[in-house]
């Protein structure tokens, strides 16, 4: 299985700005692979994920299913806590 994350964002959102070069670098950290979704412009993909308030990161599966959401209020550190939680129950060298 591998990871895959969603990060929800919109550029009149400050804090969305802010971390999205933060995620950047995590994804490149663990060789994760990271879809940067503007939700003014890509309505349909939010719609369908349940995002409703940015920024959003949800990480998936490789078929698609939710594994964990992260929306709002988080931090770099949460968010490579949970990736390095998940890659050693996975198996995964990152």
């Amino acid at each position: 299985m591998e990871l895959k994350a969603l990060y929800f964002k919109n550029d009149k959102c400050g804090v969305c700005v802010a971390f999205l070069p933060k995620m950047k670098r995590i994804a490149d950290d663990f060789k994760l692979s990271l879809e940067i979704v503007d939700v003014i412009e890509k309505p349909d993909i939010a719609g369908q994920n349940m995002v409703f308030t940015v920024p959003t990161i949800v990480f998936q599966d490789n078929e698609g299913n939710e594994l964990k959401r992260f929306a709002r209020n988080f931090s770099e550190f949460e968010i490579r806590e949970y990736i390095e939680r998940m890659y050693d129950i996975l198996g995964i060298d990152s």
